[in-house]
């Protein structure tokens, strides 16, 4: 089970990370970006097995992931929020804010890890 959601989680960096057709160049991906990438699908995966394994003594805390928590549609949901923070902070780069950029982009990455680590401590 733990392998199908890393697997699907490595589809989802894959696809996510790619290009969208916009009118001017996007964003290289950075280190950072990709990281926000692996660390909500390291919550992502670590959610859904924790939930798939726990029955019914567990449950999602986030009330915007709980509909999709014990499905495989978290790692889109949780694929889709790197994104948006990878928007947001290529948003404040154009506007000259880069180290505000980097501190969203950090606060995602601590924030994903957290919630995975806690998952996988839940799990022992």
């Amino acid at each position: 089970m733990l392998k199908k959601a890393c697997l699907a989680s490595a589809v989802a960096v894959f696809l996510l990370s790619g290009p969208a057709w916009a009118l001017k160049k996007p964003h290289k991906l950075s280190k950072l970006g990709a990281g926000v990438y692996l660390a909500s699908e390291f919550d992502a995966a670590t959610t859904y097995y924790l939930l798939q394994n726990c029955g019914s003594r567990c449950r999602e805390a986030n009330p915007m992931v709980r509909p999709f928590a014990q499905n495989p549609g978290v790692f889109a949901v949780l694929g889709a929020s790197a994104y948006t923070v990878n928007y947001l902070a290529g948003r404040l780069e154009d506007k000259g804010h880069s180290h505000w950029a980097e501190a969203v982009r950090l606060l995602a990455i601590g924030v994903h890890v957290g919630a995975g680590a806690h998952a996988l401590a839940l799990e022992h």
